[in-house]
């Protein structure tokens, strides 16, 4: 990952420009218009599945509604006694015959109340005249699979489509055998279902509807062509239709189309099922849609063209632009400052450049002008603060001192004082060491036995009264660091910590080593400061103020670390009131 991202901040801005670009604006927007396309088409098709499920909600309540109408007036017939008495009655004449014919008004009746009826025909058994409804039943008319169907089923209704007697058309019909009283067979009823019914519950629907019966026949489609469509269409809506599908794809007239399919069983009839289906053509569907995508895609793709040209012309000048700001910055940085004044353009790579101009001739000035002075004035403030150190590190360095100190110990062992002897011999060792040393650093172990005489001579001054303990491992005793930085911290916790106190104070100190640092710590068991006055000490101890005192005191010390190591290192002071002060020296490792 950091590999890659180092790969891409080392591409060039125009790259990256039209990385962004394209990453940001031109691919997200294809893929904007692919995703409104496959969105917008789906609901068109989804619309046109809800449209086609509504419609043919419709059409089977229409249809099961004329089914069961139809069955009812079967029924009815079924069951008049009028029918048997006209059919077993014994007539001497034709006429009588007609006279008979012309008082049975029943079928006249529903064909006139019921427009779901195309016509009503009963094939006699009995050889009588034949009028429009009534026909006798010839060997050919017995012989037919409809008519010997009927015989078979006793009574029960069948729909099958049949032709009509007189006009040789096609219905869709229901028909049944009838029997009199002392169950007689007395012949079969054909009731036609209307055609003018079908078109008006089927043409309503917008795609091609069909109506089949038994899996097998198509009663009836609002599209002409649809009649002689190939046998295949048919068994490859009920193959899907077996697997308990009701919505499905499959071809038909060529095209890719979706198939709604709805199954319709009519009241009292066991054997037979109608099916209502519905085709919805998705490519015609979409093909409005699909011209609008179309355009919507030949005007996306010429803005995207028009935006990459515009873009790349940007690109292109703003790559010279920046080449020319980059030369200009090559000829400051060179030392070479005669550089032109503007480049064409005010926005931000304009100002940039006059900013550049104005700096390339602020330099020139400065260094016609007060290069010699600053160098100058540079070294005058680097001996100063050189001379400062070696004052804030040799406060301590009368040589008069040690002199008679050597003089005073002398005349003490001419005396027999041996104590007093010691006393001067130890002082005079810790003078010496602080008469030798320079601004330089010292090894750690020196330091640590200088604070070792200082802590011997006090524990003559106090007595029983202070006890110390020195802890530096072996690995750090090849440290080095400034001279009279650890002394004064001594000091100050034997003078302001373990003085006042009353009881025996210890003093403590420790050198622990760290990866780049070290710290030595200085602890004391001495009357510690209370919140108030810890803050006030640590509060002056960051104070910059040059330090004008007598003694190298704890600020002292921390402003030497921090002039020579950093702002990283110094003291830090913590304590509790009563229970004693820690000082933390924290320093780089220097060997």
């Amino acid at each position: 990952m950091k590999w890659m991202l180092t790969k891409i901040l080392d591409l060039k801005i125009s790259y990256k420009l039209m990385s962004v670009y394209l990453l940001v604006t031109a691919i997200p927007l294809i893929f904007v218009g692919v995703y409104l396309n496959s969105g917008i088409r789906n609901v068109v098709l989804n619309n046109a599945i809800f449209e086609t499920e509504s419609n043919l909600d419709k059409i089977e309540i229409r249809l099961e509604s004329a089914l069961n109408r139809i069955t009812d007036i079967s029924d009815l017939i079924y069951l008049n006694r009028d029918l048997e008495a006209l059919l077993t009655s014994e007539y001497n004449s034709t006429l009588d015959v007609y006279n008979a014919y012309s008082r049975y008004r029943i079928f006249d009746d529903y064909l006139r109340y019921y427009d779901e009826i195309e016509n009503i025909q009963f094939f006699m058994d009995r050889d009588m005249i034949t009028d429009s409804h009534f026909i006798h039943a010839n060997a050919n008319t017995v012989a037919q699979e409809w008519f010997q169907e009927a015989v078979e089923k006793r009574g029960r209704i069948s729909w099958l489509v049949m032709e009509e007697h007189w006009t040789k058309n096609r219905y869709l019909a229901l028909t049944r055998s009838v029997y009199d009283q002392q169950n007689q067979f007395l012949g079969v009823l054909s009731i036609y279902f209307s055609s003018d019914k079908l078109r008006e519950i089927i043409d309503p629907e917008i795609h091609d509807a069909f109506i089949i019966l038994d899996e097998n026949e198509i009663v009836y489609s609002n599209n002409i062509r649809a009649l002689d469509i190939d046998p295949q269409f048919v068994d490859a809506l009920f193959s899907a239709s077996s697997q308990g599908e009701t919505l499905f794809d499959d071809e038909y007239l060529g095209e890719d189309v979706k198939v709604n399919l709805r199954r319709l069983q009519p009241s009292k009839s066991l054997m037979n099922e109608l099916q209502i289906a519905t085709v919805i053509p998705v490519e015609s569907l979409m093909e409005q849609p699909s011209e609008l995508f179309n355009r919507g895609y030949w005007i996306m793709f010429t803005a995207l063209a028009i935006s990459i040209l515009a873009f790349q012309i940007f690109i292109k000048t703003f790559h010279h632009r920046i080449n020319t700001l980059k030369l200009a910055m090559g000829k400051v940085a060179r030392g070479e400052f005669n550089i032109k004044p503007t480049i064409a353009g005010k926005d931000e790579i304009g100002e940039a450049y006059q900013e550049l101009h104005k700096t390339s001739q602020s330099i020139q000035t400065l260094i016609d002008e007060v290069y010699v002075h600053k160098i100058k004035e540079e070294r005058w403030r680097r001996k100063q603060k050189e001379s400062e150190f070696k004052m804030l590190s040799s406060q301590i360095n009368p040589h008069f001192l040690y002199n008679t100190l050597e003089m005073i110990r002398m005349k003490a062992i001419v005396n027999q004082d041996k104590e007093v002897a010691l006393l001067i011999k130890k002082l005079s060792k810790m003078m010496r060491s602080a008469l030798e040393r320079t601004d330089r650093p010292i090894p750690l172990i020196e330091e640590i036995n200088l604070i070792e005489t200082y802590l011997e001579i006090q524990s003559m001054r106090f007595g029983d009264k202070l006890t110390y303990q020195i802890d530096v491992g072996e690995a750090i005793t090849d440290f080095y660091i400034f001279p009279l930085l650890i002394q004064p911290i001594v000091e100050n916790a034997i003078i302001h910590g373990l003085e006042p106190q009353v009881g025996e104070g210890h003093l403590a100190i420790q050198v622990k080593a760290f990866k780049n640092y070290f710290e030595i710590m200085v602890r004391d068991n001495g009357i510690g400061m209370d919140d108030q006055r810890l803050a006030q000490v640590q509060k002056k101890l960051v104070e910059g103020d040059n330090l004008d005192g007598k003694r190298i005191g704890v600020r002292n010390v921390h402003h030497r670390i921090q002039l020579y190591y950093g702002k990283e290192y110094g003291l830090s002071i913590s304590s509790r009131l009563g229970h004693g002060t820690t000082v933390k020296i924290t320093l780089p490792i220097i060997k």
